[in-house]
């Protein structure tokens, strides 16, 4: 006589194929003991710069499936679609991340500018330092979430050294903008941390190592020096990193941080 497994495993198979979930339950307990870790949870707020990217979609699957708020900052040269030629390729695909932006807003995320190009802003002179800010305020005015709106500097250049070029950060202040930096970092952009869970262990260290620390992680979802790939790697290993994480902290709105700073317009 051939016995069955219960109903109730085929449905939680199921559910764990179509959402990524794990079967096997994750053992909190040894996973703050692994990156020594407080037993009260810090508070965490993931932000993703250099997109709109191809895995953009996939992100917003993820945190949507997760309930967590993040904020994106955006290459202006990724959503203008004014300057590729009708009919092409990559006119399309500008319109593809257009799209993903419409949905980054719809779906109650903040959004911020990363700039027009992805340059050292400290290493431009004032014209092109302007022009770059201002290119990516008009095209990204419709979608910032806040008042004043985010702007965060490629490379933190202006931000880390800004006792040494105040130039940046006045231009910012000029345009209207304020600069949005970050606690930590998973340095998910470098090659050698894309293995196994490295980027995770930079997240995790950061956040429980030493005193600890609360606040803004930064992650990307786009590819500078691409106008269309994303962070794979990010993307693929998120949903696997995202229940890890909180384990050891509480996702928050960048509001929780941020509310005497901004006026948040959601």
């Amino acid at each position: 006589m051939t016995t069955h497994p219960p109903l109730f495993l085929y449905i939680f198979a199921l559910i764990a194929f179509f959402t990524g979930t794990q079967v096997s339950a994750l053992d909190c307990n040894a996973v703050r003991a692994k990156y020594h870790c407080p037993a009260q949870k810090h508070k965490l707020h993931l932000s993703f710069d250099d997109g709109v990217g191809s895995v953009t979609p996939k992100i917003l699957d993820i945190l949507k499936r997760e309930k967590i708020k993040a904020t994106f900052l955006i290459l202006g040269n990724k959503i203008d679609c004014k300057k590729y030629k009708a009919g092409s390729k990559s006119l399309a695909l500008c319109k593809q991340r257009l799209n993903t932006l419409k949905r980054i807003k719809r779906e109650g995320h903040d959004i911020g500018s990363h700039s027009y190009e992805h340059y050292h802003h400290s290493k431009l002179n004032p014209a092109q330092l302007r022009n770059t800010i201002v290119r990516s305020k008009i095209l990204l005015a419709a979608y910032f979430t806040t008042e004043p709106a985010i702007f965060r500097l490629p490379y933190g250049d202006g931000w880390f050294n800004q006792k040494k070029a105040p130039q940046v950060m006045k231009a910012l202040k000029k345009e209207g903008f304020e600069h949005l930096g970050w606690e930590m970092t998973a340095y998910d952009w470098n090659e050698k941390y894309q293995h196994g869970d490295l980027i995770l262990d930079n997240v995790m260290k950061q956040m429980c190592g030493g005193k600890g620390r609360n606040g803004v992680v930064l992650f990307h979802d786009g590819v500078f020096e691409n106008e269309h790939e994303g962070r794979i790697f990010t993307a693929n290993n998120l949903a696997r990193w995202i229940p890890q994480m909180r384990c050891a902290a509480d996702f928050v709105p960048l509001s929780y941080f941020k509310k005497r700073q901004f006026h948040f317009k959601h």
